[in-house]
């Protein structure tokens, strides 16, 4: 409704017309907080002092709540996250999305309170020997061609060769601490190789980054990277190096060694280092490298 003037009208028109109008503020009906009422259980209790919740907040809380008191949250076999979210919402992907919100976090929700837990993706791999090292390479053709070189070589401690699905590698780290190639978690060098390229370098320290947080140390393959440097730079001029990118990762003397290929703003792939590199590595692993 509006409120109209008393004596402010506009006679020059027909019918006149008011000079104002008033519009009362408009009000919005309270919205129910239903979550502060509800009964939740113990492990639930911080729900009902949020400030606010949406509707659909509201719902997905209550079927936690409601899993709960079915299950009593105790002997509940531990599956992965996903099959959580199906169970409790209907979504395999739910959970995902909210887990990033401020409902999980210190006493409120959490993986442990839901029984269930983040399994990194799985790392392809093949075995190749009985050591206990693994080589992982970063391209596929490459990882191939390492399997097959890795086969027929005799005597070396490189028991898995494992591809790191190209830029991926820093996200399945987690997965050496829980099996590589269906023996377990990793027991010995964890070594790494890919392309000499930004994207080859960054990936490779990324993952050594994963790794250290994990109490995993992942070295170069030091002969695999030198072999490198004897091939002819690919697309010289038109990479572009950023100043000092895995000096410390891959070391002085191999930093120094690759110089050339950074200094022609170029690149070289693995696919260009021959099979013969990879056989000739293998044997030559000594306690040197290790250290």
């Amino acid at each position: 409704m509006i409120t109209l003037p008393v004596g402010a009208w506009d006679t020059s028109t027909v019918p006149a017309l008011p000079q104002w109008v008033a519009v009362p503020e408009t009000r919005r009906a309270r919205r129910d907080r239903a979550w502060t009422r509800f009964p939740w259980r113990a492990e639930m209790g911080w729900a009902a002092s949020l400030t606010d919740l949406s509707d659909d907040r509201f719902r997905d809380l209550v079927a936690i709540n409601d899993w709960l008191v079915r299950t009593d949250g105790t002997g509940v076999p531990i599956v992965p996250v996903r099959y959580r979210s199906v169970e409790l919402f209907g979504d395999e992907k739910h959970m995902d999305a909210m887990e990033r919100t401020r409902l999980f976090g210190a006493g409120r929700l959490s993986l442990e309170l839901l029984r269930c837990r983040r399994i990194p993706a799985p790392l392809p791999a093949a075995i190749v020997g009985a050591g206990p090292d693994v080589l992982v390479v970063e391209n596929s053709d490459t990882y191939w061609v390492a399997v097959e070189a890795m086969l027929a070589a005799r005597g070396h401690p490189v028991g898995v060769v494992a591809w790191g699905s190209g830029r991926t590698f820093p996200s399945q780290v987690a997965t050496l601490t829980i099996d590589v190639a269906g023996r377990g978690p990793i027991t010995g060098a964890i070594w790494y190789w890919g392309d000499f390229d930004p994207a080859g370098v960054t990936t490779a320290m990324e993952a050594a980054e994963a790794g250290d947080a994990r109490g995993l140390s992942i070295r170069p393959a030091i002969g695999l990277w030198s072999a490198m440097a004897d091939r002819p730079v690919q697309n010289a001029g038109s990479i572009r190096w950023p100043p000092g990118l895995g000096q410390d990762w891959l070391g002085s003397l191999l930093w120094e060694r690759l110089s050339h290929i950074r200094e022609a703003s170029g690149r070289i792939a693995e696919e260009s280092v021959p099979r013969s590199a990879i056989t000739d590595w293998a044997a030559g692993l000594t306690e040197t490298d290790i250290d």
